[in-house]
């Protein structure tokens, strides 16, 4: 066996099998304590507090922790990733069925409302969409005075539709 390339929680040069199966089940513990181990394998516990030292266990288990951090991370950004794939090709799908709504819409039976809610949702998806804040702040150490672009061209938008009228 190569020693040198061992990873911290496989078995280590000059450590006993016994030893070595004590510190698997040391490993294991979800609350790793010796005394409780000593109780679960009939083993005294200076003999286990021995190994611990000997082989140094603490070190190991960290190491071991780590290890499990690591292919629990990496996971989570593949789920993730995978994830968002199957969300952008479920948005895709509906928006390819909303232009085809769209396309159906006579808009001259669309009233003031409804052609300003299209607006205001067209311009935030699109500001969205281009990274843009769908927020003007006007002043810039006061948060209560953002105002939403959308809201402020469908202002703008009403006004015109009012005068139209």
């Amino acid at each position: 066996m190569q020693y040198e390339q061992l990873r911290p929680w496989e078995r280590q040069e000059n450590e006993s099998e016994k030893a070595f199966s004590a510190f698997k089940a040391y490993l294991e513990m979800e609350d790793r304590n010796v005394t409780e181990l000593a109780r679960r394998l009939s083993k005294t516990r200076q003999l286990l507090v021995g190994w611990k030292q000997k082989y140094n266990w603490q070190e190991r288990c960290i190491a071991w922790d780590k290890s499990l951090q690591e292919i629990e991370y990496k996971t989570a950004v593949k789920e993730r990733k995978k994830m968002a794939k199957r969300h952008i090709a479920i948005a895709m799908s509906m928006q390819a069925k909303a232009v085809e709504a769209l396309k159906k819409i006579d808009v001259s039976k669309l009233n003031a409302n409804e052609i300003i809610r299209l607006f205001d949702t067209s311009v935030k998806i699109e500001r969205l969409s281009r990274g843009e804040a769908t927020f003007i702040n006007s002043s810039k150490n006061d948060d209560s005075n953002k105002k939403d672009v959308a809201d402020i061209l469908t202002t703008v938008l009403e006004k015109a539709w009012d005068e139209k009228n």
